[in-house]
C-alpha cells in the first residue's frame, strides 16, 4: 500500500484518484507499474487522521495557508 499526496506529479492523482473520477483506475495502475507491481487492486482517498505518524499534524505539515494536502491510498499487487 502506498500513501501519496494527491498532487503527486505525473499520475493524475489529484484529477482522478482523489476525486473518484473514472480515470482513477488508469492512474492507480500506472503508479503501481512504475513501482514494479502488476496493477492496483484498489485506491481511495485517505483522511489525514487515518495516517498515523507518517505526516506531521502540527505546524504547516503539508498545509499552505488554509489548504492542506489530501492523500490517496493505492494498494498494488504483484
Amino acid at each position: 500500500m502506498f500513501i501519496i499526496a494527491n498532487d503527486a506529479d505525473g499520475y493524475g492523482i489529484d484529477r482522478c484518484l482523489a476525486t473518484g473520477d473514472k480515470c482513477g483506475a488508469v492512474a492507480a495502475n500506472s503508479y503501481c507499474k512504475s513501482h514494479e507491481f502488476a496493477e492496483a487492486s484498489s485506491f481511495r482517498k485517505v483522511d489525514r487522521d487515518d495516517i498515523t505518524g507518517a505526516i506531521p499534524n502540527g505546524g504547516s505539515g503539508g498545509c499552505k495557508g488554509a489548504k492542506c494536502d489530501d492523500f490517496v491510498a493505492i494498494v498494488c499487487t504483484r
